[in-house]
This record gives C-alpha cells, sequence and structure tokens, in this order.
C-alpha cells in the first residue's frame, strides 16, 4: 500500500514537472521570437554569415583546403560542431535569468528554467543542422553523413556536453557574475583552437596535447569524422564525456546546495 502511494506521487510530481517545463518552452519561446519577426530567420543564417565569410576569404587568398576536396563541407562540419555546442549552451545558461520572475511560483525551480530553454535551443539547432546538411548533399550532390549511428551517437554526446556546460555556467554565473563575462571572452580563443579551420591531426604532438584540453575540439573533431571516410582524428570521446559528467554533477550541486539564493538573486 505504502509503495503504491509513492509511485502515485512520484507519478504525479513528475506530472506536474512536465508541465512547468512545458510551460516554460512556450514562454522562452515567445520571449525570443515574439518581438521579432527575423529572430528564426538570424538563427539561421548566423551559421550560414560564420561559413561564408571564411569561404570568401578562402577563395580570396587562393588557399588550400585544409582536408578532402570541399571547402564547404570542411568548414561547416567544424562551423556545427562548435557552434550547435556553444550556441544550445549559451541560450540555456540564460535561462535562469530570462525566467526570475517565474521562480516566485512554488513549482517552478531554476533547474527548470535550463532544462526549458535548452530544449528549445537544442530543437531549433537540430533543425538548422538537418536543413544544412540537406543543402550540402544538394549542393556537392553526395552523401554528407557517412556514418550515420556515429552521428547520431555524436549528436546525443554533444547535446549532454551543451547541457551540462549550461548548466554549471547558469548557476555558477548566477553565484559569481563575473564568470558569464569572463567565460564570454574565452568564446573566441575557444572556437580558435577547436579545429574549426584546420585538422588538429597535422599538428605537433606538443600544440595537440595542448589543445585537445578544449572539450569543443573534440565536439568539432565527433562532428567531422562523421562526414568523412578517412579523416584522421585525435579525439578522445571519452574525455569529452568525462567533463560533461564533471560539470553536471558540480552544476546539480550547486543548484541544489544555493536554490535559495539563486532564487533570491
Amino acid at each position: 500500500m505504502a509503495t503504491h502511494v509513492v509511485e502515485k506521487d512520484l507519478a504525479y510530481a513528475l506530472k506536474e514537472n512536465l508541465r512547468v517545463i512545458s510551460a516554460l518552452v512556450v514562454r522562452t519561446a515567445a520571449t525570443r521570437f515574439g518581438e521579432s519577426r527575423f529572430g528564426i530567420v538570424w538563427t539561421l543564417a548566423e551559421p550560414a554569415a560564420y561559413v561564408g565569410v571564411y569561404i570568401f576569404l578562402h577563395a580570396f587568398v587562393k588557399e588550400a583546403v585544409p582536408f578532402g576536396d570541399s571547402a564547404l563541407l570542411f568548414l561547416l562540419s567544424g562551423v556545427f560542431g562548435f557552434r550547435m555546442t556553444r550556441g544550445i549552451a549559451r541560450k540555456a545558461e540564460k535561462g535562469i535569468a530570462q525566467n526570475q520572475p517565474m521562480l516566485t511560483y512554488p513549482l517552478v525551480r531554476p533547474l527548470d528554467t535550463i532544462v526549458s530553454a535548452f530544449i528549445l535551443e537544442a530543437i531549433i539547432w537540430l533543425i538548422i543542422c538537418a536543413l544544412f546538411i540537406l543543402f550540402m548533399a544538394h549542393v556537392l550532390d553526395r552523401k554528407i553523413i557517412v556514418f550515420p549511428m556515429e552521428f547520431a551517437t555524436c549528436i546525443l554526446a554533444i547535446l549532454y556536453f551543451a547541457f551540462s556546460l549550461a548548466l554549471f555556467n547558469a548557476v555558477i554565473g548566477t553565484l559569481v557574475p563575473l564568470w558569464d563575462t569572463l567565460f564570454s571572452m574565452m568564446s573566441m580563443p575557444l572556437m580558435l583552437i577547436s579545429g574549426v579551420f584546420f585538422v588538429p591531426s597535422q599538428l605537433p604532438p606538443d600544440f595537440q596535447a595542448v589543445i585537445s584540453w578544449n572539450p569543443f575540439l573534440h565536439c568539432v573533431e565527433w562532428f567531422r569524422s562523421t562526414t568523412y571516410l578517412d579523416y584522421l582524428t585525435i579525439l578522445d570521446k571519452g574525455y569529452l564525456l568525462a567533463v560533461s559528467t564533471g560539470l553536471l554533477m558540480t552544476g546539480l550541486a550547486a543548484e541544489r546546495i544555493y536554490r535559495n539564493r539563486i532564487m533570491s538573486e
């Protein structure tokens, strides 16, 4: 009898939590796109702009393609490996700040705001990724994802890392406001050493050892390795998953310990 009551209470709690998160997803979407007709267009155009600028510069200086026979494919695989990860994490980590008034409701917790922002951003970027893959397949007239199962695993790993990073940054950024500024300043250097514009395995071993500490590099390497049959990678899946788990556990613990402080900020 007691077990049945516990299961019923748990089911009710989960149902209520799903309702809260669903409502927050709708609210976050309305906040992001409701005030601008061009919000969705810009979300799609931003990664295209990155690639467009590079392709233009690449053609201008007549530089050889770092790998393969298509500068477009090489750059898009790198841009998406980094921008999808950073884009999802960046928007999701703002969940607490954007939904601060909602934290006055008893059922809404800081973690719910991050989860809802993550769900919305993940859906957006998965749609963008699918569109660009279809676009590349049409332009290059060939199969883009050569290892479908590995690609699916890669996407799951990227989402896991993005959520863990978002949770960690959201909680620490609320407790230490300077952290958000510092991490934002690190975004460009992190991208430059993530292998977006070069092939890490072609660098000297000493330099590889340094940049391999950057978890974004492994997101890029994993994504790119699914688009080439013979791409030589320095990907360390275990390291990326370990970093993700460490960030997740730290973020969850800090959110629980400092929940009252976060909600009163």
